[in-house]
């Protein structure tokens, strides 16, 4: 099953059942024969609405890898690669001047203990017993303390709604709301939580995107949720292609997740 809607006016009920047939082969067909890297642009693309991205944050995903790597003598950018695809990086300013040899015996210390790790863990990390080592780790911690903090939101093709609605006032308040990202976060994790596929007009409880449904799902590797996909378009969007559509595209992506 694909859909819980709550009945309505607005509401298409009869979507759950009939969403797999009416949907168009070719979507699908075109959808999957895409290289994954493609998927996103391809939402956007194939559904004229706007795709929407929401990772976990940082803090719940795993390290993959951690680079300090200088920039000049006081500062340097940390480079952190994340198990949800995301790259973070923070540049740092540092008291005095480091060696690149300095910067890359920080960076090893901190990822024998970290890689496979939460980022969260990184406070944990034991220090290495040189004095001046350790002042570096403590800067490059700090400097991954905002990349733990808040979820990372891609909004794609919002200008494309433009299209969708004939009234200036409405076309200008649905962009400006998809700039604001805790709005959009809010809004996408509102709709999973009460086990919703589709939020249809008012039903997603965001007043500024009345005249917009959302259409989302879980992109999960492994069981563990890594983040959402949807796409945002006008009320009288096609809902049986925007269900397909981005249930292939949270497929690949969780598959390329996967892949690593």
């Amino acid at each position: 099953t694909w859909l819980a809607l709550r009945s309505g006016p607005a509401s298409v009920s009869s979507l759950a059942s009939s969403s797999s047939s009416s949907s168009p082969p070719s979507l699908l067909r075109l959808l999957r024969s895409l290289p994954p890297h493609a998927s996103f642009s391809s939402l956007n693309e194939l559904t004229s609405y706007a795709a929407v991205v929401v990772g976990p944050t940082a803090e719940l995903a795993t390290v993959r890898s951690l680079q300090v790597v200088g920039l000049s003598g006081r500062h340097a950018m940390v480079v952190t690669v994340l198990s949800n695809g995301s790259v973070e990086h923070e540049t740092i300013e540092l008291a005095s001047d480091v060696s690149d040899t300095q910067l890359a015996a920080a960076a090893q210390h901190l990822q024998r203990h970290i890689i496979g790790r939460s980022l969260s863990e990184i406070d944990a990390v034991p220090g290495s017993g040189d004095a001046d080592l350790d002042a570096l780790m403590e800067v490059v911690k700090e400097a991954t303390r905002s990349s733990r903090e808040g979820e990372t939101v891609y909004v794609g093709g919002a200008s494309s709604m433009a299209q969708a609605f004939d009234a200036v006032d409405v076309v200008r308040q649905v962009l400006n709301t998809l700039e604001q990202q805790f709005v959009v976060v809010t809004l996408v994790r509102d709709v999973l939580d009460r086990g919703l596929s589709v939020a249809i007009g008012n039903e997603h409880g965001v007043e500024p995107l009345s005249t917009c449904s959302v259409v989302v799902s879980p992109v999960q590797v492994d069981g563990e949720h890594l983040g959402t996909i949807g796409v945002l378009g006008p009320t009288r969007m096609n809902y049986p292609q925007a269900l397909a559509a981005v249930e292939v595209v949270s497929d690949r992506l969780g598959k390329r997740l996967a892949e690593g």
